[in-house]
């Protein structure tokens, strides 16, 4: 899931893939550089997985 935000940081659509924001972007004729995208996914890491740092 990804989201794209406005130049305000509101979070305008939220969408399965990058196809689906930037036809978003496209329909609403939003500018490039007028918004961003972050992934609204949380992916764990080693240390979440298992408590403690990787390296140890």
């Amino acid at each position: 899931m990804l989201g794209l935000y406005d130049q305000q940081g509101l979070l305008r659509f939220s969408g399965r893939d990058l196809a689906d924001c930037l036809a978003y972007a496209e329909l609403f004729a939003l500018a490039d550089g007028s918004f961003s995208l972050e992934s609204l996914v949380h992916e764990p890491n080693a240390e979440d997985r298992w408590g403690q740092s990787a390296s140890s």
